[in-house]
């Protein structure tokens, strides 16, 4: 019998996306094994939790006093959530039948940090950063796809770099212990830093090719923040995540010099937006040196995840 599941979606104002996605996934879940889903109502004036309470009466609403960006609202749901595994998850995500106890499974062992579905984007293609690895191209850090694992590898589980935060299950006590940075906020490489800084103890996060579901990208962030916003937060974070993580030396200076020559070459070209986006990343550079010099001593450094990122999952880091 497997253990019950708390689903926290951290929304604004999404009414249309829970109309269409929340029955799904309240189909999926069992009330009587203590299974529960959390609406967190990110806007500060409560009026989407008083809609989810009369709509949606199965779910249960939790209404923040602001809005606090991705990180804070799942963060508030977890805090309010009865069971041990979390299962985080955007309101633009539509589960399929059957997706929960394959996830469920992979929890039962301890060396596993996350267990993540395979995310169809738009219900089609596997999205990139559900089969994330993590390399370094021209000193910089990029998420691409790995293998994809209907290929090859058959049906079994994948490693990857990262789970997205939109859809994966957790355990409640390792997600409020390790946190959220706050230097990735607003939005986006949170995710990233969370799985990151669990295969750096050792950790594994798996991607299950049983476990299915669809994501509508940027459902939500894309309707009210502007893509040149999104962009700049996206970038942003890449840089302060290449300024805690990248731990050889020679790594580090080949991410210096790209980082020059990028600042000599927006500027000669006057891309003033790309300027922006670094000169943002230098404002918070104290503040990513302080997360960087809290980081415990590494069980797996850079280089040594990216290699067994490339592994077949045997049960071991």
């Amino acid at each position: 019998m497997r253990p019950p599941v708390s689903a926290v979606l951290p929304c604004l104002d999404d009414r249309e996306l829970l109309a269409a996605n929340l029955p799904v996934l309240l189909d999926q879940l069992d009330a009587e094994r203590g299974d529960e889903a959390i609406v967190v109502d990110d806007v500060g004036d409560g009026a989407l939790a008083d809609w989810v309470e009369r709509e949606h009466p199965r779910a249960r609403a939790v209404a923040r006093d602001a809005n606090g960006g991705f990180a804070a609202a799942l963060t508030t749901g977890v805090e309010s959530a009865r069971n041990e595994l979390v299962l985080s998850l955007n309101p633009d995500v539509r589960v399929r039948a059957g997706f929960l106890a394959p996830l469920v499974a992979h929890m039962a062992d301890e060396s596993v940090f996350a267990a993540a579905p395979l995310v169809l984007l738009d219900g089609e293609a596997p999205a990139a950063e559900s089969l994330s690895h993590l390399v370094l191209e021209d000193g910089m850090p990029v998420v691409r796809r790995a293998r994809d694992p209907r290929e090859g590898a058959g049906s079994a589980a994948q490693r990857v770099a990262f789970a997205l935060g939109g859809a994966c299950l957790l355990r409640r006590r390792e997600l409020l212990e390790l946190g959220f940075d706050p230097v990735f906020e607003p939005f986006y490489w949170e995710d990233v830093d969370l799985c990151w800084r669990a295969w750096r103890a050792g950790r594994r996060v798996l991607v299950e090719p049983a476990s299915v579901v669809e994501h509508h990208h940027r459902g939500t962030i894309g309707r009210r923040v502007p893509e040149r916003l999104v962009r700049a937060a996206i970038e942003k974070n890449r840089l302060l995540f290449a300024w805690k993580h990248l731990d050889s030396a020679a790594d580090i200076e080949r991410h210096l010099a790209a980082l020059g020559a990028r600042l000599v070459e927006h500027a000669a070209a006057e891309e003033r937006e790309e300027l922006v986006r670094i000169v943002l990343a230098l404002e918070q550079l104290e503040q990513v040196a302080a997360a960087r010099a809290a980081l415990p001593a590494p069980r797996l450094r850079f280089d040594e995840i990216q290699r067994a990122l490339e592994e077949p999952d045997t049960g071991g880091p």
